[in-house]
């Protein structure tokens, strides 16, 4: 599928952006990433509803749609989160939120894929 080719290069992308940022360089590109995550998490709401047309679950593509804004929300606030040394935990959180938007993208991708998304 397009979208799940489209998410897995945006998530090497992000991925890389993000460990640089960790790494203590390059943070000019912030407000790219911060746009390319936001383009991950708009495909994870357009795959969504194409997976309840295929026969996904209700519960996971509303839970889908939940996480997606819960990973924008969270994104758009962490600078400001527990500053100092404790915002490594900020960060590690960041990190898992977008691979489970990741993984969100796949799993429903994979049922509408299969054809056996009941």
């Amino acid at each position: 599928m397009v979208i799940q080719n489209a998410v897995r290069i945006l998530g090497v992308i992000l991925l890389v952006l993000g460990f640089m940022f960790w790494s203590g360089h390059n943070f000019d590109l912030i407000p790219v990433h911060m746009r390319l995550g936001e383009i991950l998490v708009t495909l994870l709401w357009i795959i969504a509803p194409m997976g309840l047309r295929a026969g996904v679950k209700p519960g996971m593509v509303l839970g889908a749609m939940f996480y997606g804004l819960i990973v924008v929300a969270y994104a758009m606030r962490m600078g400001g989160l527990l500053p100092g040394s404790a915002h490594a935990v900020v960060r590690i959180v960041h990190f898992l939120f977008g691979l489970g938007a990741i993984g969100l993208v796949e799993m429903i991708g994979a049922k509408i894929k299969r054809g056996i998304a009941k």
